[in-house]
């Protein structure tokens, strides 16, 4: 039986099969489809063999050295995932040229994580500045602390995801694309029955709420600046600081152990009552700090 070679697509054409066959959400992919649009509008619409052309090369050459290091990470990750499918699709064994120019130095040092801005020596006055808010903006930060979440996480948390007789909280999409469950503590319970009482299942639990204006509106009530990525690391810092085991810290923050863990990846499973008790201890541990005073 003889293969049938299959006509190669443009880069435009192949972006909507790679992120189908990868299962890429809707988020990502319209932040790829702009990557391609914007740094990549001559070739977008050529065949993707192309990208073994010496052009193309000089072309990714000029981006790495004319963008930032965040910019070219996030090109360069997309370029050569792009590359590693169709080889295996295609059968084709093109090289990404980024790969070629790291090794030449030719790129910028990757771009390094964002300092924390909100330290725990300023936790009461952020805490007493949510004291401010509406309940709605209120919660939302504080149920963005309190579990780790990232923000568009609990900014998409619907009533269904919210179990109040099982006591689960479910985020159904995550950066790694898993459904990430999180045990209800008493605390979480406070702050989430209120504004569950009269939504529908598909309802929003922090309709109107949008993620980074509740951050401002903390800052105009007084909190120290922060971003809403500082609340997660806050939780992620304090767990390490109370002996919290990197098992339980990693399924906290729904995680995704390297590719050489062989435990984590595929023998050990945590479930959201083997996190509970943790959990919990962080929570009563951050709450503690937003109400300590200076005497």
């Amino acid at each position: 039986m003889t293969s049938v070679q299959r006509t190669l697509p443009t880069l435009r054409e192949l972006l909507p099969d790679y992120c189908k066959a990868k299962k890429i959400k809707d988020s990502s992919k319209r932040r790829y489809e702009s990557v391609l649009r914007v740094h990549f509008t001559d070739w977008q619409d050529r065949l993707v063999d192309v990208m073994s052309t010496p052009k193309f090369g000089e072309h990714c050459k000029q981006l790495g050295q004319t963008k930032g290091a965040a910019v070219v990470e996030l090109i360069r990750g997309l370029i050569g995932a792009l590359i590693r499918y169709i080889n295996a699709v295609y059968g084709l064994k093109l090289a990404s040229p980024f790969d070629r120019l790291a090794s030449a130095g030719l790129l910028p040092d990757r771009a390094k994580p964002r300092p924390r801005l909100l330290q725990v020596e300023s936790l009461p006055v952020w805490f007493a500045a949510l004291d401010r808010l509406e309940q709605r903006p209120r919660a939302y930060l504080l149920v963005t602390l309190l579990t780790g979440m990232r923000k568009n996480e609990v900014r998409g948390l619907t009533r269904r995801d919210v179990d109040l007789h099982e006591l689960v909280l479910t985020a159904p999409e995550t950066k790694n694309g898993r459904s990430h469950s999180l045990p209800i503590s008493e605390v979480l319970r406070s702050l989430l029955e209120p504004l569950c009482a009269s939504l529908k299942p598909t309802d929003q639990v922090f309709s109107g709420v949008s993620a980074d204006h509740a951050a401002q509106m903390a800052q105009r009530a007084g909190a120290p600046k922060f971003m809403l990525h500082d609340l997660r690391k806050l939780l992620a810092t304090t767990g390490q600081k109370m002996g919290v085991t990197d098992a339980v810290m990693r399924r906290i923050l729904n995680h995704t152990p390297p590719r050489t863990d062989v435990m984590y990846r595929h023998y050990v499973e945590l479930t959201t009552t083997d996190v509970a008790d943790g959990l919990s201890r962080i929570q009563g541990q951050l709450l503690h700090l937003c109400r300590m005073r200076d005497d």
